[in-house]
């Protein structure tokens, strides 16, 4: 008995059963010639083994794609559950409003401007319908003065809140990369400037890390696309991209990470430009990096009025020193890159104190 149970105790696996044991690999070659056996045997007239094979390979990745994408259906169809019943529990705590008072109950769910008003699929809402919902809870939090009030403390709401702004982040990404985007520009000025105002307060502080690392992926997406946009006439479409930059880095937690990925794209087409013959220059390219200078100049102007203190000096000389290090031998050849950022490296140095301003 105790040889047996000293037997069973050996073939236990060690560390409560989360190693596996190595293969025997003459184990290994028998599974697969049972495999190739049985694929034989159970081939359709007409097919090869290996053609049959590669049908059941086919097979086999198709079924993982489809679930994959029904597992990210649930998780939509969770998070808009999650997100019903705290509206529910929300309105509740509303004061009732007064008899002929205006300001019903519902009114706490404004609906974002829409450009097209069709029916969702009755197995998976478009990007557009979801992004929507996910801004009307948003603001149903942001109305009814919760996060401040009633957030603190309340893992549920916080969580939802949370997954509600990284799906809406995530979605708008997504969309940007499609040729055609699913997503009206109306509504992504919403829940961009939603998000805004919910990641002001302090309680989703916990949060930070993730949210931004979404935020920022959704920037490099913008920026990305903004620069390989080979359509020169579509100067109100870039605009709007930078101007979705813009309004994130309203944020005070998000406003240096921007800059510095703006810059990060600045210096690498300056470094380029270095190495690069005026004659194989990409006009393309060339034009768009504008839109990289405007939203970085734009940023700067927003922090003039009012948010200063976000820049210090070390910050301002470290932005200020990479643009200029940005403009070595090139000037000359590229002189209307050189002026925008000469003028981006003006407007830092007025953040700096008047000592360290050099004569």
């Amino acid at each position: 008995m105790d040889e047996q149970a000293s037997g069973d105790k050996a073939m236990e696996p060690e560390n409560g059963g989360n190693v596996v044991p190595a293969c025997n690999p003459e184990y290994v070659r028998l599974v697969k010639l049972a495999a190739a056996v049985a694929i034989l045997r159970t081939k359709p007239p007409g097919m090869t083994g290996q053609q049959y094979a590669q049908y059941l390979q086919h097979k086999y990745q198709a079924n993982q794609g489809d679930w994959k994408k029904r597992a990210e259906i649930l998780q939509s169809r969770l998070l808009q559950t999650r997100q019903e019943l705290l509206q529910a529990k929300l309105l509740q705590q509303q004061p009732q409003p007064a008899e002929g008072d205006e300001d019903k109950p519902e009114q706490v769910f404004p609906t974002p401007p829409s450009s097209s008003e069709e029916l969702s699929s009755p197995h998976q809402a478009s990007r557009e319908d979801v992004v929507q919902r996910h801004s009307r809870f948003l603001t149903c939090v942001l109305r009814l003065q919760t996060v401040r009030n009633s957030l603190a403390g309340r893992v549920n709401l916080e969580e939802t809140v949370k997954d509600s702004i990284i799906d809406s982040l995530h979605l708008l990404g997504l969309s940007l990369k499609e040729k055609v985007p699913d997503v009206s520009m109306a509504t992504k000025n919403h829940i961009v400037k939603t998000i805004v105002e919910v990641l002001g307060c302090d309680e989703l502080k916990m949060f930070g890390v993730e949210i931004s690392q979404a935020v920022m992926e959704l920037v490099q997406t913008i920026l990305k696309g903004v620069l390989r946009c080979e359509d020169l006439n579509r100067h109100q479409h870039q605009e709007n991209q930078c101007r979705l930059i813009v309004d994130l880095s309203q944020t005070d937690s998000l406003c240096k990470p921007i800059l510095e990925a703006l810059l990060h794209h600045i210096k690498d087409f300056s470094d380029s430009l270095r190495t690069l013959k005026t004659s194989s220059l990409d006009p393309t390219l060339y034009e768009n990096v504008y839109y990289m200078l405007w939203t970085f100049e734009q940023i700067l102007y927003n922090l003039q009025d009012g948010r200063k203190l976000l820049i210090d000096d070390t910050l301002a000389n470290e932005l200020n020193n990479t643009l200029e290090d940005s403009l070595l031998f090139i000037s000359e050849k590229y002189p209307l890159f050189t002026h925008y950022v000469w003028k981006l490296g003006g407007v830092l140095n007025s953040f700096q104190t008047p000592r360290q301003w050099k004569p």
